[in-house]
């Protein structure tokens, strides 16, 4: 009797997500995107911090970039994890890294912008791969949301860091900001104080 009952049950092999089984060369990929951020990320913090009294007036402007970059980073790394979570977010993880280390790269392209562009550009193309994988409209919905909503923090960041000026004591110094989305203004300061035009 069991023998007949366990002949007729067959077992099917549980479908696995094509997205949990991405390649090599995806996972290598973002690793190199990983890598290319920090060594760009720690680069900008030694240059900074070594030109003494040089450094810019809008003081929270560089802890912002290197936060920024850190969490272009972590996005990208926390989205190799292999939990059902993580997967459902991968799309929208990948997306939304690559989205800010394009725009990122393409701001600072006379300074530390190069490699970040490139490692945006390695995160887009598994990002798109990822997109492929991943069947249904949700997952491109909450891709284009998660880019849209990085470069929304990218922009909001600049916006507010740049008016944060520290003014030395003594002597004067003066800039000015151009804006991303607000108007631009200009600065000066005198005796420790700042004067926004």
């Amino acid at each position: 009797m069991y023998g007949a009952l366990i002949s007729e049950i067959s077992v099917e092999p549980v479908a696995v997500p094509s997205v949990v089984r991405e390649g090599r060369i995806s996972r290598l990929l973002l690793i190199i995107a990983i890598v290319v951020a920090e060594a760009d990320e720690a680069l900008y913090i030694f240059v900074i911090v070594n030109q003494g009294s040089d450094r810019p007036a809008d003081v929270l402007t560089v802890p912002f970039v290197a936060s920024f970059i850190q969490l272009m980073a972590v996005l990208l790394g926390v989205s190799m994890l292999t939990s059902p979570a993580v997967i459902r977010f991968r799309p929208a993880l990948r997306a939304g890294a690559a989205a800010g280390l394009l725009v990122l790269g393409v701001f600072g392209a006379f300074s530390i912008g190069a490699p970040l562009f490139i490692a945006g550009a390695v995160a887009t193309g598994v990002a798109v791969r990822t997109l492929t994988l991943t069947p249904g409209w949700k997952s491109i919905v909450s891709a284009l949301a998660a880019a849209a909503v990085v470069v929304a923090l990218l922009v909001t960041g600049f916006e507010v860091t740049a008016r944060v000026i520290e003014c030395p004591t003594d002597g004067s110094s003066g800039g000015n900001w151009a804006g991303i989305v607000t108007r631009g203004f200009s600065w000066e300061c005198t005796g420790g104080q700042v004067h926004f035009q």
